[in-house]
């Protein structure tokens, strides 16, 4: 890799509402970001989409099955090391029960208590494209 280029790592992420709240995922302590909040989902694995990584990131990391909807957001986030290209994807529970799998904790968050929480830095800037989402569901 050249002087000076970052690695990237492309995310995709999960908005998944219900009756005024969304959903989180607490990270390991012994993850990169450990015990920040997130919007659930995983790195882009060779040969899928965005979308099919999505899916395949929650059911291996919560348990549920989902019907991925569309795009809503997507930002860049230098986080010194490497680069994250986080894409945040409308979501909807089709099967399954939560359960920490691949997190510490999951859990649904009042919109209004969503910024409360330590959040990952990407995170806290696709919260704030967000602010329409309290109001739209």
């Amino acid at each position: 890799m050249g002087k000076g280029k970052k690695p990237v790592i492309k995310v995709a992420a999960a908005l998944i509402l219900r009756k005024g709240e969304v959903l989180l995922a607490k990270r390991h302590r012994d993850d990169a970001q450990g015990g920040l909040w997130e919007f659930p989902g995983g790195a882009l694995e060779p040969g899928e989409s965005l979308r099919e990584c999505l899916a395949r990131e929650l059911e291996e990391e919560l348990g549920i099955q989902v019907e991925v909807g569309d795009e809503v957001a997507a930002i860049p986030y230098d986080y010194g090391e490497f680069v994250v290209h986080l894409y945040l994807f409308r979501a909807r529970i089709a099967r399954g029960e939560l359960v920490p799998l691949g997190c510490e904790e999951v859990r649904w968050v009042p919109w209004e208590e969503v910024e409360k929480l330590p959040l990952a830095p990407a995170d806290k800037e696709l919260l704030k494209l967000l602010e329409a989402e309290r109001t739209s569901e």
